[in-house]
């Protein structure tokens, strides 16, 4: 949910209840993508990303509507990285300010695009990064689910090896570092050392906003 703003708490949970019900509606689909690799399906990259996609739109609609409905959550919305692992292929939908991350051989290297003043500003073109380091609201985010009726989704797809790790996390850890390395030496962490271990580290630098963590395994 977005920090600040009314009722993000609702915001985030109608969208990851309405995803999980849009994918799991759709698990024919998937078992016959999957099956596709033994040359027995006709659905596409293009047809999961299609319904990954869907999905964040539905999302976005109900929680709209669900703001509309009780001025108390007027104007509440909240980001969104999604991650689905299908056989070798991982495909990712994405809205927001929160990220997903790939390690993979000990590199560890961002793969979603922060949607924010900040990286508008420096794809323009316009100012350097020391001229936007002083604009007011840098941080603020410019595409959000549920705040309007429809939103803008990037997705992509990326083929996975045995070995990658996703992270997944909110600016509440992103925020406090300055390189994707720094995150290399706790992916290499058994169990569930690498996200306590970094929820710890962004407590110590700071620890200002909710902060989650998820890593995947393959």
């Amino acid at each position: 949910g977005i920090g600040g703003h009314a009722a993000g708490e609702v915001a985030s949970a109608i969208a990851v209840r309405t995803i999980h019900e849009e994918i799991k509606r759709e698990r024919d689909l998937l078992t016959d993508f999957t099956a596709g690799s033994r040359g027995a399906s006709r659905v596409t990259n293009k047809d999961i990303l299609a319904l990954m996609e869907h999905a964040v739109h539905r999302a976005c609609a109900r929680i709209h509507e669900e703001a509309q409905a009780d001025s108390a959550k007027r104007g509440m919305g909240t980001t969104l990285s999604a991650l689905l692992i299908l056989g070798t292929r991982a495909f990712i939908a994405h809205v927001g300010d929160s990220r997903i991350y790939l390690q993979r051989g000990g590199r560890v290297q961002q793969i979603t695009e922060d949607h924010t003043v900040f990286n508008e500003l420096i794809k323009r073109g316009k100012l350097t990064k020391e001229q936007i380091e002083k604009v007011g609201h840098k941080n603020a985010i410019t595409r959000a689910v549920g705040v309007y009726e429809r939103v803008d989704v990037d997705t992509l797809m990326l083929e996975v090896l045995p070995g990658d790790d996703f992270l997944l996390a909110s600016d509440g850890l992103t925020g406090y570092l300055e390189t994707a390395d720094e995150l290399a030496p706790w992916l290499q962490q058994e169990g569930d050392k690498a996200v306590k271990g970094l929820v710890d580290l962004a407590k110590e630098r700071g620890g200002k906003d909710n902060i989650t963590v998820v890593v995947v395994r393959l």
